[in-house]
């Protein structure tokens, strides 16, 4: 069920914050790391066109299987 605020939102076609899990090269700027956050979650999510990163955490976990190896981040995004 959702929540007024959701149902209000919905409405009005505000922003939403949402959360999820992407990857991302942590050796880079902030910048260039949400940007790579934002379109691994576009990439996800072909729902949402318009992403603002508010917040990621490396949560330490590697993916090696890319190159350069890439780190899972929990995202709290707009859209």
């Amino acid at each position: 069920m959702l929540h007024i605020e959701e149902y209000v939102g919905i409405i009005i076609g505000a922003r939403q914050t949402r959360r999820t899990r992407a990857l991302a090269n942590p050796d880079q700027p902030r910048g260039t790391l949400f940007h790579e956050l934002k379109r691994h979650i576009k990439a996800h999510d072909r729902a949402v066109d318009d992403v603002r990163v508010v917040s990621a955490i490396d949560t330490g976990q590697a993916d090696d299987t890319h190159q350069p190896v890439r780190h899972w981040y929990d995202v709290v995004y707009e859209a």
